[in-house]
């Protein structure tokens, strides 16, 4: 059977970004493609969190619980630089579940069954937790437990799967939609619109990664999928001030008893997330999720000035596409659904469809997903490292020529730690022929990473750049970006 492609990855999140990546890995001929940008809807509006679901705990949920601690660990192994260690210091105020000691003996629980893969678990009194934070409301006993996060954004760890998946000969579009398919013969013709226009492409099999948008994907493809999705609206925002003493993040339980969190973005603070059910993918944050994240950190926190509306500098919103049984009706309690994935294949259809799933997840999704083209009779083989970041060797010699170029010691350690996070050793093509300034001091990126992604990184808009290549827009508010002379003249001088 001849074909252009072994397999078409429809939708390029996190989920379609390591399928690519580990079908491409695995010898196979892959086109990846996405009607927006890469990431460019649920994968670019998560915590940035890497972690082991603690939460989950609760619902006895243990097996999940453990296989993500260890899918956790070995993306912290994998990524020493794009994926840190951070403290998670839980606030134990009367909303909390349960008190110091039962909190103790959770905390230990959840780092032993992760096979203590991240540093042991601390207890505090409430005069040690203020001492640790100053902010936090004095009197409360807290517990400190640990998981990882991502120092620049979601968006940008899943655009490394897509350089992984080009640099293994993958295909791979954004802004381009699937507008037609039909097999013929045992290969799937396929149609598609750009902004360059209109194109075919045929594949032996395809992959629906289409998140949210997953069903409607399935029905295109004539393969309607078992399980069904729902949909939970989580809302972040960042603010201009900096909430914590050190480098950690801030657990609280809001008024409905759900986790949410101060985390860190940049030099600021991001505060987050909401639980709202919804209808469709589409959202967007309001003034309710505005009024009630406000008044849900105001009282969680012991400040001289309450943080008012005033002080968001940027909004994100998103859903969780959360994986039902087909039989199961939708009035269920939707608090209660873990974020568990789901891969199923159509032999018949040559389609596999991956529904639900989480970014700590996602070398699993890669994995099985592979594991299903090879049931349909493709035979891609991984290798041994299909994944993470590679020698960090020449890392003190970048470090050592940045300085030399750099007066400000501390902008010179942000700005080269934050090169080699996001591009190891493609760093160097970086800083020979550019402007090591910061955008904004405080954040580590400087206009010659700017101007060298937007030529070499699939770039389209101003929002690529500076919202899913780099976190920029969600660290400084538009008008700092506005009012920035030196940016605009080089986003001009780019194109965008």
């Amino acid at each position: 059977m001849q074909s252009d492609y072994d397999v078409a990855v429809i939708g390029a999140g996190i989920n379609g970004a390591v399928a690519a990546a580990a079908a491409s890995a695995a010898g196979l001929r892959v086109l990846l493609v996405d009607k927006g940008d890469f990431a460019n809807f649920t994968s670019q509006e998560s915590s940035n969190l890497v972690w082991g679901g603690i939460k989950y705990l609760q619902t006895y949920e243990f097996g999940l619980v453990a296989k993500l601690c260890q899918a956790r660990n070995r993306l912290i192994r994998a990524y020493p630089n794009q994926i840190k260690e951070i403290g998670f210091l839980a606030s134990l105020g009367p909303n909390a579940p349960f008190g110091r000691l039962l909190g103790t003996f959770g905390t230990l629980f959840y780092w032993g069954i992760g096979l203590m893969g991240t540093p042991l678990p601390s207890s505090y009194s409430a005069k040690k937790a203020k001492e640790l934070e100053p902010n936090l409301i004095s009197g409360r006993k807290a517990v400190q437990y640990f998981d990882a996060h991502l120092p620049d954004n979601d968006s940008r760890f899943v655009y490394d799967f897509i350089k992984k998946a080009k640099h293994n000969s993958t295909k791979a579009l954004n802004y381009t939609e699937l507008v037609g398919a039909k097999r013929n013969q045992e290969v799937w013709h396929l149609d598609f619109k750009s902004h360059e226009g209109s194109f075919s492409a045929t594949a032996l099999t395809v992959v629906n990664a289409a998140g949210p948008f997953a069903k409607n994907v399935a029905e295109l493809f004539g393969s309607p999928t078992k399980a069904r999705l729902v949909f939970s609206k989580g809302v972040h925002f960042t603010i201009n001030r900096k909430l914590t003493q050190g480098d950690r993040v801030l657990a609280f339980w809001d008024e409905q008893n759900r986790l949410f969190y101060v985390l860190p973005m940049g030099d600021r603070s991001m505060i987050g997330t909401t639980d709202t059910r919804v209808d469709a993918p589409q959202t967007e944050a309001n003034d309710e999720d505005i009024e009630f994240v406000l008044r849900q950190i105001n009282a969680q926190l012991e400040l001289a000035e309450p943080i008012t509306k005033e002080e968001i500098v940027s909004a994100r919103s998103g859903v969780r596409p959360l994986v039902i049984d087909g039989s199961q009706g939708d009035n269920q309690d939707w608090h209660q659904l873990s974020r568990k994935h789901v891969i199923e294949t159509n032999p018949d259809a040559a389609v596999v469809s991956i529904l639900g799933g989480k970014l700590t997840d996602c070398l699993n999704v890669g994995k099985e997903v592979l594991t299903e083209l090879n049931r349909l009779g493709l035979g891609g083989k991984l290798p041994r490292k299909w994944f993470g970041e590679g020698s960090q060797q020449r890392f003190p010699e970048l470090v050592q020529i940045v300085q030399s170029l750099v007066s400000d010691t501390a902008a010179a350690t942000r700005i080269s730690e934050g090169l080699w996070r996001r591009h190891g050793e493609q760093s160097f093509e970086i800083i020979v022929s550019g402007d090591l300034a910061e955008v904004f001091e405080g954040l580590g990126i400087c206009y010659a990473e700017l101007q060298w992604i937007a030529q070499h990184e699939d770039v389209m808009t101003r929002e690529d750049l500076l919202r899913r290549r780099l976190p920029i827009a969600m660290a400084r508010s538009a008008s700092e970006i506005a009012n920035n002379q030196k940016l605009q003249a080089l986003l001009v001088d780019v194109g965008l």
